[in-house]
């Protein structure tokens, strides 16, 4: 009897002790393994500070592609400084791209993000700037006058330059006026001819004028008489027309060719030009930029 109780104390303290066992080792569980809520915060706060940037150019590059093969020929700008531009919202419109977020996962700004071609002195300019909650920033494409399409984009953006001894940069053109103007070596001068009224003249008009003679009796006699003024005054037996001439005066302008000068300043550079493209730009290779290396 002793010893059945003495049993039953024994598997009772042994039964105690594996709970207690367990218990502890949910405890430790859970503290070397964190609930699913805090895993979760943990991993979108990693991927907001180390994957935003990715989504952000990959979004950014996505329109440049877009764009790269939208802007063709037909659709480029025709005169120096003249621009085309589309907003993300045209492009979604145009069904150019789909709908894409941010690393918050909010819609980009469609009006504040666009893409913005410029016809350049020597090139054409793509400037593809995206707006979104996360961050704001641009990329610029260059294409050559001769081209038909910008260059396609790439997630590799290489480093080009270009050394720029020997060649000209220049300033803004000067207004239109008469003042002569003598190209040289730091002048560029255009001129045109334009006709510029510089007074005027009278001018002779002459007209006939014709009138019915008058009627008389003379003695029985019928005369038909054109009175004096007329070229062909006096008495006549049969009815004729009376005429003059009449001379009028009217002033018309004079008119000469004027020459008009405008100018801008030139300067020879001696530098090197850097330029950040997709590391396949053809276009600046051909402007006889050259890769250094660098890739981002």
């Amino acid at each position: 009897m002793y010893d059945e109780e003495n049993n039953n104390r024994e598997t009772l303290k042994g039964i105690f002790v594996k709970i207690v066992l367990v218990v502890l080792f949910i405890f430790v569980l859970m503290m070397l393994f964190p609930t699913k809520g805090f895993v979760t915060n943990y991993v979108d706060e990693k991927v907001a500070e180390s994957g935003g940037n990715d989504n952000f150019n990959n979004n950014l590059l996505a329109m440049a592609t877009a764009g790269s093969g939208y802007f063709t020929s037909s659709r480029l700008p025709e005169n120096t400084g003249d621009k085309v531009k589309m907003t993300l919202g045209e492009m979604y419109d145009n069904k150019l791209l789909v709908k894409f977020s941010d690393s918050n996962n909010r819609t980009c700004n469609t009006n504040k993000s666009y893409i913005e071609v410029t016809k350049e002195e020597d090139e054409y300019t793509m400037k593809v700037n995206l707006s979104c909650s996360d961050n704001e920033d641009y990329i610029m494409l260059h294409m050559g006058l001769d081209g038909t399409q910008f260059p396609s984009t790439s997630t590799a953006r290489c480093e080009f330059v270009k050394n720029l001894d020997n060649a000209w940069s220049y300033g803004e053109w000067s207004s239109w006026s008469t003042k002569k103007i003598v190209e040289d070596g730091t002048n560029q001068v255009q001129t045109k001819v334009s006709k510029v009224q510089s007074g005027t003249k009278k001018v002779a008009y002459t007209n006939v004028i014709e009138d019915e003679p008058v009627k008389v009796n003379y003695s029985g006699f019928i005369k038909y008489v054109c009175a004096s003024g007329y070229s062909n005054a006096g008495a006549y037996n049969n009815k004729v027309m009376c005429k003059k001439s009449v001379t009028t005066y009217t002033d018309e302008p004079v008119y000469k060719n004027v020459t008009y000068y405008r100018s801008r300043s030139k300067t020879l550079n001696s530098s090197v030009d850097t330029k950040w493209s997709s590391c396949d730009d053809e276009s600046l290779i051909a402007q006889g930029y050259v890769k250094t290396g660098k890739e981002s």
